[in-house]
Order: structure tokens, then sequence, then C-alpha cells
């Protein structure tokens, strides 16, 4: 049976391009090395984050210093991210500690960000946490979508004609 939303929740926006399932873990080599010796997923392509000097990350609307360990792999269509934190808080970190791993989040994309961002506030919904991507030009919101949905949800924001997916 569907809940009774608030009135401020129907209607919104539309997702169409999920690219991503955002997965969080305590150890991302333990993790990769057994997907990919029980059930053959990989090449994964390692980063460490930040990448750069010029990387910018906010927790519920402060820039933080953090570091998060992550693997990728494309299955498909949908992108898997590994993703371990390591240092700062993060929602990653959080998640960890409250849940001790598991499926964090699906990641759709979109083309531009700030007035999705802005529609959704309209409803209640905050971000969690944002920043700049690993991707060129890319950024992210993570949404509190959590005791909405029962996950979260995040946007990408791709610029021009990038394809989202080049890694420098």
């Amino acid at each position: 049976m569907m809940p009774n939303l608030p009135s401020s929740l129907v209607g919104g926006i539309q997702l169409k391009r999920l690219v991503q399932i955002g997965i969080v873990v305590g150890n991302r080599d333990r993790t990769t090395q057994l997907l990919t010796s029980l059930f053959g997923i990989g090449p994964f392509r390692f980063v460490e984050w930040p990448d750069r000097p010029e990387s910018k990350y906010y927790y519920r609307g402060v820039e933080e210093s953090v570091r998060i360990k992550q693997a990728f792999v494309q299955l498909g269509e949908v992108e898997v991210e590994i993703i371990q934190p390591v240092e700062g808080s993060s929602g990653y970190k959080d998640f960890l500690n409250q849940n001790g791993g598991g499926i964090h989040h699906l990641l759709f994309e979109v083309s531009d960000i700030d007035p999705v961002i802005e529609e959704l506030a309209k409803s209640g919904v905050t971000v969690l946490q944002s920043g700049s991507g690993i991707r060129p030009g890319t950024r992210w919101a993570l949404l509190d979508t959590k005791d909405l949905l029962g996950f979260l949800v995040e946007l990408r924001h791709r610029p021009g004609e990038s394809d989202g997916t080049s890694v420098p």
C-alpha cells in the first residue's frame, strides 16, 4: 500500500537515466577481489578521491576534507561504484557505521543539476553531500532521501558534450 504523501511531494521531476549503483564497503580491495574471483566482474578502475587539488566536497553544506577509495566497473548500461570511506566526515562513513555497508545510492544523470535540486527542495528534499566529480567538469549531489525512500538518490551533472565517463 502506498503511503499518503504530502501534496508538496506530488509532481516533481522526471529522472530517466540511471547510470550508477553505489555500494559502500569497509574494504574496497577485498570487495573487488571477491567480485572478480567469485563472479567474474571486472576489470575495475581504481580511484582515490580527491584526485585533484581543485576537487571540492561538501557534507551537509559545509566544505570538508575527506579521503575516499573508489572502484568502478561498467555492467551493461549501469556502472557499479564501490566506495570505501577512509578519512573525514561523510555520508559514506555514516552509512558504513550505521549499516555495516551495502547498497547506498542510485545515481541519475541530469543535464542541469541546479534547477533539479531547487525543484526537489520545494518538496523538502535536501542535499546530504555534494562535490566536484572525478570526471572533468562533472558535479554531483547526493540527496537526503533515506527516510523518504529507504535509499539515497544521487544526481550527476555532466557538461556539454562530455559523455561523463572519461577519467583523466
